[in-house]
């Protein structure tokens, strides 16, 4: 028998462009009708996001440089024919949703309006009411999947008699008994013999109040809605309409955040999964869907797919909305459990974690994890560690603080975390992420455990495929997005781009542990001869000043000039809004700073630079420096600071970018000689006064004009 050679990648191409031929694509790279591209990207902005990977195929709308698109997220997996015919036929963006389905901002009117209901029916606001709305949501979503089973042919597993249709046009009343009677009843008998998912009785008691809201979602079709707009729909309930999301910390993650992450660990069939914080279940669902596009569907996947691979935790009553959504995906709600994760570790138990957990809030049980305080956000990282078996891999958002804080207890879980785990990634996410329910500056660590970390490679996201917004109906997509390069660099190996770069493990030991990407950042002029603000070497010592109790009087109105950073308005401070009393002044602890002192606001405000006019207390966001030798000269600095780069030193808050005392030491200076220092102050002070001759000159003749317009009136 003749040995065949294996078929090589082209033979490959051919069946695939002779497929797309077939479905109306134009793959003809030399026409101008051409919308199928073989290894390269068509712009050199879509080149360089992809990091120097050369991509087999990239599809586009005919005459136009517009990526295919799939609900907003760039298509980056090889198509069905189906959705190709459908790129075909609909354009360069498709939504999975057929076209009865009703928009993002449909459903959430519905939901706000299904709020409103059940508020004058009495129902608390948080979980009370939030859980009784989705038990009606549930019904309306699981009669839809059993309709779509029947019309495939498929056994129904919920009887008709149970569903929708059979119930929602009945009169109000009649509708009240035959959910409460009939219909919870069958639910809670299949589904919570894991556990309380569903009710035995609706909460709501007036008939009228269940009848509007079950003929609202009858004329919504959900089946087909994509899940990012469900979840963006629950918890556009959740956070807008209820004060549990203030609470308890709990905000939706943005589904391509999701996928992104689960790509990022790649779970495979036979893993387990694990999310301590699972909310409304988004990480589970998401990965329990990847798994399932892996492996053939037989009785024996489908049994490990529903009964062991997916695992959860979730705080609050949201649980059982987890387990309402882990049924309508395909099963895996027996192994969610609504209990507090932090009071039960777990060790060596999971193969992949997935979390974003609730930031800043306050547990009882750190000493399990050999922390001491009340603050949870070390505890929730310890305890994803914990639950990883040797080997295991995790990606968990974290509060950007935690990266980078100061605290006994953040520095101490940073450095277990790079002494026990490779640290594969540090994903720093842009503020508008997460919005419009949170600003919290956030970032993806992606780590395995097992072995030390080597280097950590930084990637920042300036772009997430989503408009900059903080609208309450949500961000809506654009073509720029930092993703698909950050897939591209992560398939590479994780290498260098414009926007990712190394650093190694013992140049972060050496600055405490910090997972920050601005800490190690390198852009900017050469600095090499530059030198540090403050520290051992630095140019000056550096006081920063405090603030008495506010609402005490006690403490103010007294003879003691107090500066702010709304008082640093000129070149000298020589009077402050508020003033200390002699118990004020004494609570600061210090000397005033002495006239002539450089002062320089580094939080919020960076590089807002004045010289004391006179001796004087600050608050905690002015820096006093005062030169320690001959080197420098306070109003070189006045006139230098402002115009420094700050993005490398910066750290992210809630209310912004900011620096703190550490990296306000850190900051590099060019320093000439002094002589030629006093050339540039002389140099600067004669164009201040040429400004300011400007500034009297137009002042003169807005007075002038003035005059002329006072004169015209009063010869009328």
């Amino acid at each position: 028998m003749t040995e065949l050679t294996d078929p090589l990648e082209t033979a490959a191409r051919k069946i695939i462009d002779t497929s797309l031929d077939n479905l109306g694509w134009c793959t003809d790279e030399t026409s101008g009708s051409c919308n199928v591209v073989t290894s390269r990207a068509k712009t050199v902005r879509q080149k360089q996001d992809l990091g120097g990977k050369q991509p087999d195929y990239v599809l586009y709308r005919s005459g136009t440089d517009e990526v295919l698109r799939i609900d907003g997220v760039a298509v980056t997996e090889l198509l069905s024919e189906q959705t190709l015919l459908r790129f075909v036929t609909q354009g360069a963006s498709i939504e999975t949703a057929t076209p009865t389905t009703v928009s993002r901002k449909d459903l959430i009117s519905a939901f706000s309006r299904a709020n409103n209901l059940l508020r004058n029916e009495g129902l608390r606001e948080g979980i009370e009411r939030f859980t009784e709305f989705s038990n009606l949501l549930f019904l309306k979503l699981i009669s839809e999947i059993e309709d779509e089973r029947e019309r495939k042919g498929e056994a129904r597993s919920l009887e008709r008699r149970y569903c929708w249709d059979e119930f929602s046009e009945r009169p109000a009343q009649d509708l009240l008994d035959r959910i409460n009677d009939t219909v919870l009843h069958r639910l809670v008998d299949k589904y919570n013999g894991s556990g309380d998912v569903f009710q035995r009785r609706l909460l709501i008691k007036t008939p009228q109040t269940l009848k509007a809201i079950v003929d609202d979602l009858s004329g919504l079709t959900l089946l087909d809605t994509d899940s990012d707009v469900k979840g963006d729909a629950f918890e556009y309930f959740l956070k807008h309409s209820v004060t549990v999301g203030n609470d308890l910390g709990e905000y939706f993650t943005p589904r391509h955040i999701v996928r992104l992450m689960v790509d990022l660990v790649d779970p495979l069939y036979g893993e387990t999964v694990y999310d301590p914080c699972c909310g409304t279940g988004g990480f589970l669902i998401c990965a329990f869907e990847y798994i399932k596009q892996k492996v053939a569907h037989d009785d024996s996947t489908l049994d490990v797919l529903k009964n062991e691979s997916v695992f959860g935790r979730e705080l609050t009553g949201t649980a059982k909305v987890a387990k309402m959504n882990m049924i309508l995906t395909g099963d895996g709600h027996t192994n969610i459990q609504q209990m507090d994760s932090l009071s039960e570790p777990v060790n060596d138990a999971y193969d992949i974690v997935l979390t974003n957990y609730p930031f800043s809030q306050r547990t009882r049980y750190a000493g399990l994890y050999g922390h001491t305080g009340n603050d949870a956000n070390p505890v929730f990282l310890a305890h994803a560690i914990r639950a990883l078996k040797p080997g295991g891999r995790a990606a968990v958002i974290v509060p950007d603080g935690l990266l980078f804080g100061e605290k006994t207890q953040y520095v101490n879980i940073r450095k277990h975390l790079l002494q026990n785990c490779e640290v594969q990634a540090v994903v720093q996410l842009h503020p508008y992420v997460f919005r419009p329910y949170a600003s919290q500056p956030t970032s993806i660590l992606v780590f395995r455990k097992g072995s030390p970390t080597r280097d950590v490679w930084f990637f920042t996201v300036d772009e997430d495929g989503y408009s900059k917004t903080t609208s309450k109906y949500g961000r809506t997509p654009i073509e720029t997005d930092d993703l698909t390069a950050l897939r591209a660099a992560w398939a590479d190996d994780r290498g260098e781009t414009r926007q990712s770069f190394k650093v190694n493990e013992s140049d972060i030991t050496l600055n405490d542990y910090k997972l920050l990407a601005n800490a190690y950042r390198t852009e900017g002029p050469d600095t090499s001869a530059w030198v540090p603000l403050g520290g051992e070497s630095g140019l000056c010592d550096i006081v920063t000043g405090g603030t008495p109790p506010s609402r005490d009087p006690t403490y103010w109105n007294g003879e003691h000039p107090w500066a702010t950073i709304k008082d640093l308005t000129g070149k000298l401070v020589t009077t402050t809004e508020r003033h200390l009393s002699d118990k004020g002044r004494s609570f600061m602890g210090t000397e005033p700073v002495p006239k002539g002192t450089l002062l320089f606001s580094f939080k919020l405000t960076v590089a807002k630079t004045a010289l004391a006019g006179c001796a004087l207390h600050t608050n905690e966001a002015i820096a006093a420096l005062t030169p320690r030798d001959n080197r420098v000269l306070p109003e070189y600095l006045y006139f230098v600071l402002p115009h420094l780069d700050y993005s490398r030193y910066l750290q992210p808050t809630t209310k912004g970018m900011t620096l703190n005392q550490g990296s306000l030491a850190r900051i590099l200076i060019p320093v000439p000689s002094v002589a030629q220092q006093q050339s540039i102050i002389h140099d600067l002070q004669a164009q201040e006064r040429k400004v300011q001759q400007h500034i009297d000159a137009i002042g003169v003749c807005r007075a002038d004009a003035v005059s002329l317009i006072q004169d015209h009136i009063n010869s009328c």
